[in-house]
């Protein structure tokens, strides 16, 4: 009977505590449930708080930059702040170089001495033509090059001029040889070294020599005219074209003013005069303003110079009926007396045969430089 009483109170415990253990999962899962709206209604609030902000700061920020942008490109763009000033300038442009002109004229100090503690020698001024950017062209051929008023052609080595067309500005004339051509420069050496040039050191000499950097100091005129000229300052010679020597005028103050050499009162007097012919400004590159009847020698020698690029062409056209007979090489520099003489015959048959004679050592196309008269 003992045993029947503790079993059944054994029983009654173990229900009881089933019972239990039951209610409190409920009302777990109650509580839980009862929970989670408020949960997902704080998750819809953070959404909708998000979604809100988000799209503020965005509408915000574009609209911003968009602004702010437009308004910085199209300020830069439209209103260009050289306009007025370059329209000002052509409008004065006589005046300002003018004043340029008077500039140079008022910084060229007079000296009528005559005297130089150094004698003049051409040597000392360099061996020739310089190739100073290594290309194979010396001097003499950029400077043709440049001057040609349509493009040249090169020989077979690339490095010199064949065939080209020039206007030789002294004397107002065209030419499609390039052999009957001298360069010259601007302001002779002999002038130079009686200017102040004689204490300049041996690199500054070279350098004045083969100057490319001024399109004034360097010019290709006719052999005829740079012999003519010689190394006569402006108050001596005047080139036989008078249309050019305002330019004249202006190009020769310009290289004596840049490397500060010095003038003669003649020399200064004949320049100011020549700057009165001047109707327009003069040119800053050098050039002449090409005479309005250009057109006509063009038209003549232009449909070969179209066909002439092949070099052979072009001299069979132009010499065949008058080309003189090829000396060879018959002659040498002890044979003239004087540099012109020796010039006068390496002209002669140069542009057809080339230096037959061996006359011209440095390859500048002036032939026995060591003789008297030589520029």
């Amino acid at each position: 009977m003992r045993r029947f009483f503790l079993a059944l109170t054994i029983y009654f415990l173990v229900s009881a505590c089933g019972s239990s253990t039951e209610s409190v999962e409920t009302s777990s899962i109650d509580s839980a449930l009862e929970a989670a709206p408020s949960s997902v209604a704080q998750e819809e609030t953070t959404t909708t708080q998000t979604e809100t902000t988000t799209t503020a700061r965005t509408e915000t920020t574009t609209t911003a930059r968009t602004e702010t942008t437009t308004t910085t490109q199209t300020e830069t763009t439209v209103v260009p702040t050289t306009s007025s000033i370059s329209q000002e300038q052509e409008n004065n442009w006589s005046e300002e170089w003018g004043a340029i002109l008077q500039n140079q004229i008022d910084s060229l100090v007079v000296n009528d001495s005559g005297q130089t503690p150094v004698p003049y020698d051409r040597d000392d001024w360099g061996s020739g033509w310089g190739d100073e950017d290594g290309d194979c062209i010396n001097t003499r051929h950029e400077v043709l090059i440049l001057e040609s008023l349509e493009p040249v052609t090169l020989n077979a080595s690339g490095c010199s001029v064949a065939s080209g067309y020039w206007y030789g500005a002294f004397a107002g004339t065209y030419t499609s040889l390039p052999g009957s051509l001298d360069i010259d420069h601007f302001v002779p050496l002999a002038n130079a070294h009686h200017s102040g040039g004689w204490a300049w050191s041996a690199e500054k000499k070279n350098a004045f020599y083969n100057d490319l950097s001024d399109p004034q100091h360097l010019i290709a005129v006719s052999a005829s005219q740079n012999r003519s000229k010689g190394a006569r300052g402006p108050d001596e010679w005047k080139p036989a074209d008078t249309s050019y020597w305002c330019q004249y005028a202006f190009s020769w103050i310009n290289v004596k003013s840049r490397w500060r050499l010095s003038v003669t009162s003649a020399e200064l007097e004949a320049l100011l005069s020549m700057i009165e012919s001047c109707d327009n400004p003069p040119n800053v590159s050098g050039s002449p303003s090409l005479p309005p009847t250009t057109t006509s020698p063009p038209t003549t020698t232009s449909p070969p110079t179209t066909t002439s690029p092949p070099t052979t062409t072009s001299p069979p056209t132009t010499t065949t009926s008058a080309a003189p007979s090829n000396p060879g090489d018959t002659v040498n520099c002890g044979d003239f007396s004087t540099w012109v003489e020796a010039k006068a015959w390496f002209d002669t048959y140069y542009p057809y045969y080339g230096d037959v004679g061996r006359l011209d050592q440095d390859g500048d196309l002036n032939p026995c430089e060591s003789l008297p008269g030589a520029p």
